[in-house]
């Protein structure tokens, strides 16, 4: 699809080495060494296959990109966060810089953070059941207002998000 298209792949560059995923019941050292082994194998067939095949592939630092994905394109799209993580993930293959929504945009500390920061600050912010998130806010309408007081909020959760919009 990218040869007839003509655009490059773009794949997140996840460093493995440190990761604590594996078997339950297996080697912690062969564990990591499998995964390691497993996504370096991946990544190089599909930069192998990409050279062959004459595409560009970019990576970029997939960090916060589940966050961006959630807060702007999950709900506005109707996809899943793993899907609006990509989407993300091929936006900052393009050079894009996420800007956090219209209608969070004003509830970010005013000292200048860097745009990545600005997601971390938001995701603490809104920290509710995911459920429960979609109903907060509506990404599609840019001079709303977040529901603060929504009835199906926890009594925890209501005084986390006035706590943290206050």
């Amino acid at each position: 699809m990218a040869v007839q298209k003509n655009k490059p792949i773009v794949m997140e560059d996840i460093d493995t080495t440190l990761s604590k995923t594996g078997d339950a019941y297996g080697n912690k050292k062969v564990n990591r060494l499998k995964s390691i082994f497993a996504y370096r194998k991946m990544a190089q067939a599909i930069k192998s296959r990409a050279q062959k095949m004459g595409v560009a592939v970019l990576v970029v630092n997939p960090a916060y990109t589940s966050i961006t994905g959630k807060l702007k394109y999950m709900r506005k799209f109707g996809i899943s966060i793993h899907q609006a993580a990509s989407y993300t993930i091929g936006r900052k293959g393009l050079g894009y810089k996420e800007k956090a929504p219209q209608v969070l945009r004003h509830h970010i500390v005013r000292h200048p953070l860097p745009y990545w920061k600005q997601w971390w600050a938001l995701n603490k912010k809104l920290h509710v059941r995911k459920e429960m998130f979609y109903q907060l806010f509506d990404v599609n309408k840019p001079s709303g207002n977040i529901n603060l007081t929504h009835k199906e909020l926890t009594e925890k959760e209501s005084k986390h998000l006035k706590k943290a919009f206050a």
